[in-house]
C-alpha cells in the first residue's frame, strides 16, 4: 500500500501560528511564529496544506506565501469537512476551525463524551457527545486578556505577564494582580468543568491544550491530560479523512 504524501498542517491563531509536517498522524518539524509573519524552515515543503484559521485578515497573506513555497492544494477546515464525528450545532458555520480540529482529535484520542479546554487568547470549552458529536461549548476571556484589560482600563495598574504564585495575599500591585488572575481563573475553570460534568454525566473525559493549560492544571487532585499539539494532531487527522 502506497503511503499518502506528507501534509503541511497550520493552526493560525489570533496571536501566533503553529505548523508542522504531518506524515499520516505523525508530526515533525513543529514550528511557531506570529500569525501575521508567515515563515517556514523546511528542507522540503509538502504540496498540500490543511489550515485552521481564526484570523481571516491574514489568510490571503498565507495563501500567497504558501504558493511561493510550492503548495498547490489548501484545505481550509470548516464545518463541511469530515471530522470523524458529526456536528449537532444550530449554526455550524460559526464554529472556529481550531475548535473543530480539537473536537476531532479529542474524540479519537479519548472517546466521547469529552470536554476540550483550549487555553489561548480566549479560553474555550468544546463538548463532543457519543452520538450527537460536536454539540457546542463555552467561551471565556483568556488569561492574557485579563491582564490586558486591567492595564488598558485603569490608570495605575501595570501591564504584566501571568506568573504562577503560591501566595494568597499580594505584597505588591503586580503580585496582587497575579494572585487575582490565578485564583480567579482557577475558580472559573473548576466551576465550568464541575457544571459540564454534572450536565454530561459520569465517564466524561477532559483534556486540554494551549499555552496556559499546564499552568492551570498543575497540582490538581484529578489530573487533566495536557497536549500542546492537540490542534495540530487534529489537523493531521482531518488531512487523513479528507
Amino acid at each position: 500500500m502506497t503511503a499518502k504524501p506528507a501534509t503541511l498542517v497550520i493552526d493560525i491563531g489570533n496571536t501566533s501560528t503553529s505548523l508542522a509536517v504531518a506524515n499520516g498522524l505523525k508530526l515533525s518539524s513543529i514550528q511557531r511564529m506570529p500569525s501575521d509573519e508567515p515563515a517556514l524552515k523546511l528542507r522540503a515543503v509538502p504540496k498540500r496544506a490543511v489550515i485552521a484559521s481564526v484570523k481571516p485578515g491574514v489568510n490571503k497573506r498565507w495563501i500567497q506565501f504558501l504558493k511561493k513555497q510550492g503548495v498547490v492544494e489548501i484545505l481550509w477546515v470548516n464545518h463541511t469537512v469530515n471530522l470523524g464525528v458529526p456536528i449537532s450545532y444550530p449554526k455550524p458555520e460559526t464554529i472556529g476551525a481550531d475548535r473543530l480540529a480539537n473536537a476531532c482529535e479529542a474524540a479519537a484520542d479519548y472517546g466521547a463524551p469529552v470536554v476540550v479546554c483550549d487555553f489561548g487568547t480566549a479560553l474555550t470549552f468544546d463538548i463532543v457527545k457519543k452520538h450527537e458529536g460536536y454539540v457546542g461549548g463555552i467561551i471565556c476571556p483568556g488569561l492574557p486578556l485579563m491582564f490586558d484589560y486591567l492595564a488598558e482600563k485603569t490608570a495605575l495598574l501595570p501591564h504584566i505577564k501571568p506568573v504562577k504564585t503560591t501566595h494568597v495575599v499580594g505584597k505588591s500591585t503586580e503580585e496582587a494582580m497575579r494572585i487575582g488572575a490565578h485564583l480567579g481563573y482557577l475558580g472559573m475553570v473548576k466551576e465550568i468543568l464541575a457544571q459540564l460534568r454534572k450536565e454530561l454525566g459520569k465517564g466524561t473525559k477532559v483534556c486540554a491544550t494551549g499555552g496556559f493549560a499546564q499552568w492551570v492544571f498543575q497540582g490538581w487532585e484529578h489530573p487533566v491530560p495536557v497536549d500542546p499539539q492537540l490542534t495540530l494532531k487534529g489537523l493531521a487527522r482531518i488531512a487523513t479523512l479528507n
